[in-house]
């Protein structure tokens, strides 16, 4: 390989780590956005609906900005169905969690997906276990159980709380392995991400109108602008990043450096909600920061 071809790679394995780390970033704003809404009373499967109801929004403008095609074929639309319904299974999962343990500790358990990435690929994709890769994600799994409060005292526990948490992670890990082995992988990022929240919405207001009896309207204008928001930076730009970063980097690289979401999600929760900073927190963050600086240091030879 000439110097112009490792600078190419170098450069895009760069790049994926940055739209892996923006991706688990932003994606950490979901409590900003979320919480007020839910003290406003609206129920977890209307946001859910909102949110991706206004992502699909933004992505479609900007498709027809961009004067993308839209057509897709059969196969292509039962792939995608399949994505959107791994993605609703880890929404679900993880917020049917928040009744039996605590919402920290749920939190954590979706970001065991880096494990279960392992675990998929050691099984079914003949992939090797490295020592680093292995030592990150032990550290980043041990980061976020500490940022979540996982090791607390007052944790509520329950087995089936836990499981549906592991679900959640379950099911996170199963769609990071399946999205770039997908024929749809080559589909542009952007045309394969409306289309999974299109699907997601349609799937989830037919849940809800049938099974939760309708849709919860939205009370008031800062309602409104917190469900906007949670449609465009942690859904559309969330998403956009990690398919674009699927497409650089390994699966479980992508899926470690979503731990900048609960860290993203603390530093949130100190500044802007007045949440405790406690050495726990402060531990779970370095643990994270190693763990990302294990996976970007290169050899020198």
């Amino acid at each position: 390989m000439d110097n112009n071809s490792r600078s190419l790679t170098s450069a895009g394995q760069g790049w994926g780590f940055f739209l892996a780390i923006a991706s688990g970033a932003s994606f950490g704003l979901i409590p900003l956005f979320t919480i007020p809404v839910i003290a406003a009373g609206m129920g977890y499967c209307s946001i859910i609906l909102y949110r991706f109801l206004f992502g699909a929004i933004f992505m479609l403008a900007f498709l027809l900005y961009r004067q993308v095609s839209l057509r897709i074929s059969w196969g292509d639309f039962w792939r995608i169905s399949l994505l959107s319904l791994l993605y609703i299974i880890c929404a679900f999962t993880l917020f049917m969690s928040y009744d039996y343990i605590s919402s920290g500790v749920a939190t954590s358990l979706i970001y065991t997906n880096p494990i279960w990435c392992t675990v998929i690929g050691l099984l079914f994709l003949h992939e090797r276990l490295s020592l680093k890769k292995g030592a990150a994600i032990v550290l980043a799994t041990l980061g976020v159980m500490l940022l979540s409060g996982f090791f607390a005292d007052d944790a509520r526990f329950s087995a089936w709380g836990i499981f549906l948490g592991l679900c959640s992670g379950i099911g996170y890990g199963i769609y990071l392995v399946m999205l770039p082995r997908l024929r749809i992988s080559k589909m542009p990022s952007l045309k394969l991400t409306f289309y999974i929240f299109f699907n997601a919405f349609i799937y989830v207001a037919l849940y809800t109108l049938l099974v939760e009896g309708g849709i919860h309207p939205v009370s008031d204008t800062a309602s409104w602008v917190n469900l906007l928001l949670l449609g465009l930076l942690p859904t559309a730009f969330s998403n956009i990043c990690i398919t674009m970063a699927l497409r650089l980097i390994d699966t479980t690289i992508v899926a470690i450096l979503g731990a900048f979401e609960p860290l993203t999600a603390m530093v949130v929760g100190v500044a802007l909600l007045g949440e405790a900073c406690g050495t726990a927190t402060v531990s779970g963050g370095l643990l994270i920061l190693i763990s990302v600086a294990m996976l970007t240091w290169k050899k020198r030879c």
